[in-house]
């Protein structure tokens, strides 16, 4: 089946946005490799919904950023997709992943946060519909994950509906700089979520005294994006309890020497 414990035991952890995307093609089982080899915990990576229904890992709404093709996602069937180049010139040719490619390659090796794509604006956009949520949880069900594993997206819809699907499943709530992140922790602590995703520059500003507010709420604290060693310190230094980096193989030491003090 699945494991739905997130890791308490470990805290704090490296997530790997969208991988080792610092070394590698972003959300390609490459990039994925090269989090497992540089001691991620957890691999972040973003999915949509092909033509024929087939969760694909891919953050834009588009092909034309990280592909050598053009079009919608949602427009593409999953045959079509597999034939673009996702390397973007970065080593040899690779390919867009499923979502059940990535289970299989990743459980067992590194826990999973799954970004749910689904916003206002694109021309995708089904809430309440929710079908790209769906599918990930019906995916979980069949195919089961070994690991610690979280389902997150901006669209609090979204993340809803993996909870009303299956409630055991963890879920957390992302939100972009300019959001009150207390105002966020109001909302996931409401619903039942267990993690509350504000940006970096958010979290920072709030400081210490959020982390322990969310804490003391039953709620963990993950955050997005950081790259820097100054950075990495400060957000660990303050109690947040996972980090989203491009540059996993940074923040892994930075990550064990906090790890060592609280052991």
């Amino acid at each position: 089946m699945f494991r739905t414990d997130i890791g308490r035991q470990i805290l704090p952890v490296v997530v790997a946005h969208r991988g080792a995307s610092a070394s590698y093609p972003e959300n390609t089982l490459a990039s994925f490799q090269g989090a497992i080899d540089a001691g991620a915990d957890i691999v972040e990576l973003d999915v949509r919904l092909s033509a024929d229904g087939v969760p694909v890992i891919m953050h834009n709404a588009e092909v034309d950023a990280t592909t050598d093709g053009s079009g919608w996602v949602h427009e593409l069937t999953v045959a079509e997709l597999k034939r673009l180049d996702a390397s973007r010139g970065r080593g040899s040719r690779a390919e867009i992943p499923t979502l059940e490619e990535a289970f299989r390659f990743l459980s067992g090796k590194a826990g999973i946060n799954v970004e749910i794509k689904n916003m206002p604006g694109e021309p995708a956009f089904d809430s309440p519909r929710e079908a790209a949520a769906e599918q990930v949880v019906i995916l979980l069900h069949r195919i089961g994950f070994d690991g610690p594993m979280l389902v997150s997206s901006f669209n609090w819809l979204s993340i809803e509906r993996v909870k009303e699907l299956e409630p055991q499943v963890p879920t957390g709530f992302l939100t972009i700089g300019p959001f009150d992140p207390y105002a966020c922790l109001v909302y996931v602590r409401s619903r039942g979520h267990d993690y509350v995703l504000p940006q970096v520059p958010a979290v920072l500003d709030a400081g210490e005294a959020f982390t322990r507010a969310a804490h003391d709420d039953g709620v963990l604290v993950g955050t997005w994006v950081m790259d820097e060693p100054e950075g990495l310190e400060r957000l660990f230094a303050i109690g947040v309890d996972a980090v989203a980096t491009n540059d996993p193989a940074t923040a892994v030491p930075i990550r064990d020497r906090f790890r060592a003090r609280s052991g």
